[in-house]
């Protein structure tokens, strides 16, 4: 669901920039902005870059849990998981394009304030269990910017930072199947072993930067 949202709201982006500044080429991407080994994600330079900064469950749904059979199977249904995505544009350009970068920040402020809402009449090509979601502009303190991009392991650039609301994962939607029990064994399927988990790098905690008093 995620996955289909943002690419179809930085195509809208990019053709509102296509229009406003009659030009050809995308100048929004969907991406890091730093890789897992330190380099950087963005391929190019003078772009916006659009990127998924926090994920947060909207607990005042929240709703129960259950079991159906599935598939032949059982299968657990967590119920309905409402989620608000925090998304950050930043400008990515060098040298002397520092005016060119807040002139794209600043029309990106400019298209959400026109389109702050996105459903599926007005959005070709969302995928059909999203409904509506919400585009909100959050105001951070500086310290709190800074938490974030120390977060991502990248300097300072000028950004703008967006609470959308909200996605709701329906429980139709089974996340846990189990296979039904017709003998004793293992299938073959389930003989793969799962990948080894890896280990993260410490840093600086997110939910600094995300107090309800402060947004």
């Amino acid at each position: 669901m995620i996955h289909n949202l943002l690419p179809i709201v930085g195509e809208e982006l990019n053709d509102y920039f296509k229009s406003k500044f009659d030009i050809n080429e995308d100048r929004v991407i969907v991406s890091n902005l730093i890789n897992q080994d330190g380099s950087i994600a963005v391929e190019g330079n003078n772009k916006v870059v659009f990127h998924l900064v926090n994920i947060e469950e909207e607990t005042t749904l929240k709703a129960s849990s259950g079991t159906s059979s599935y598939a032949g199977g059982f299968g657990s249904s967590g119920g309905n998981i409402n989620l608000n995505l925090t998304v950050m544009f930043s400008a990515f350009f060098t040298g002397k394009n520092y005016v060119e970068a807040l002139k794209f920040l600043s029309s990106v402020i400019y298209f959400f304030q026109s389109k702050p809402v996105f459903t599926q009449s007005n959005t070709p090509g969302l995928t059909p269990n999203i409904e509506k979601v919400v585009f909100d502009i959050i105001s951070l303190e500086p310290r709190d910017l800074n938490s974030i991009f120390s977060m991502m392991g990248a300097k300072y650039m000028p950004s703008v930072i967006y609470r959308v609301r909200m996605l709701t994962f329906s429980s139709d939607n089974i996340d846990d199947v189990i296979p039904a029990i017709s003998g004793i064994g293992i299938n073959e399927d389930d003989s793969l072993e799962a990948p080894p988990s890896q280990s993260r790098k410490s840093g600086p905690s997110i939910s600094d930067a995300f107090d309800s008093d402060k947004i």
